[in-house]
């Protein structure tokens, strides 16, 4: 059953599809710059996140992700009376059995003051992504398939990402695009197109109490001709301290999500998806683990800080 699922994988790749999957994930609010190339640069010092994704556990060459990203903000050409300069990196790698894909993307973001309280940041992506194929992995009735007959690997460049952000100190809403240059794959089975992935975030913090927020935040995503995802997390934060959460994925999982910050510079979040879909047939769950470090203290006061939503 399971070597049948890889067969259907197998199908997506060798024809021209209307989609390719992005990465994946369950905290999204955590990894925002990731997904939104316009938080370049949101906070005043240097910010980094390194997470791990393992998904559908049990089930045969499961997909797995890892991702890095930092960002900075360019201080000697910014003001607080002007606008906001910021830079980063990011770097993606998925494995999904005998495809994987990994892309690294430079980023630029400028931030501009809309009054007292708002800014609206714009954000732009630059690089390149390599698709793999191993056909070591798939077991087809004829095996001199000219599709399966050998593995392949296939560069592309350039890939563009862009985005907008608009935030405040208790809520933000973005709108991104990935694969903006609709690239083709030619070497890896029949072409396959590339179609740009467009996804919309928004969330907002509701104070409960002297240290405690409600933190709701939903994000949908969608290409041409396919069918929207949407996500839905609800955290309930202590003293941004410790925040624990509950997610859905429509069609998919529901979540369960913890996370809490030491050391003043250090933050990890934890996810743990179960799926309801009929993927739950032939696999267990999925786990996500994110770290995120920050170059400055967290108490320490930087001006026009956005909310800590995403913190």
């Amino acid at each position: 059953m399971r070597k049948f699922g890889w067969i259907i994988v197998l199908v997506l790749i060798a024809h021209t599809v209307s989609a390719q999957q992005s990465g994946q994930y369950t905290n999204f609010m955590f990894n925002a710059f990731a997904i939104n190339p316009a938080n370049a640069g949101l906070k005043e010092c240097f910010e980094s996140r390194i997470g791990y994704r393992h998904q559908w556990v049990g089930f045969e060459n499961n997909p797995q992700s890892l991702v890095a990203t930092g960002h900075w903000r360019l201080k000697k050409i910014s003001s607080e009376r002007g606008a906001i300069h910021g830079m980063g990196a990011i770097v993606e790698a998925d494995n999904t059995g005998p495809s994987s894909r990994t892309t690294i993307h430079a980023a630029y973001a400028i931030h501009l003051r809309m009054n007292r309280n708002t800014r609206l940041s714009f954000g732009v992506g630059l690089g390149m992504m390599q698709y793999r194929f191993d056909a070591a992995l798939i077991r087809v009735p004829d095996p001199t398939d000219p599709v399966v007959a050998q593995s392949k690997s296939e560069i592309v460049f350039p890939d563009i990402k862009a985005g907008v952000w608009l935030y405040g100190k208790g809520w933000f809403a973005g709108l991104s695009a990935d694969h903006l240059t609709n690239p083709t794959l030619q070497d890896i089975g029949e072409d396959v197109n590339i179609q740009p992935h467009f996804s919309m975030m928004a969330g907002k913090v509701f104070p409960t109490g002297e240290k405690m927020s409600v933190i709701p935040a939903g994000l949908l995503k969608f290409t041409a001709n396919t069918k929207p995802s949407f996500d839905a997390n609800v955290w309930l934060d202590y003293d941004e301290r410790v925040a624990v959460g509950l997610g859905f994925r429509s069609e998919d999982a529901v979540s369960g999500m913890l996370k809490f910050n030491f050391l003043d510079y250090f933050t990890v979040a934890y996810a743990y998806d179960y799926t309801y879909s009929k993927i739950r047939l032939g696999s267990s769950n999925s786990h996500e683990i994110i770290l995120g470090i920050a170059a400055c203290p967290r108490n320490k006061k930087a001006g026009f800080v956005p909310c800590h939503a995403y913190d």
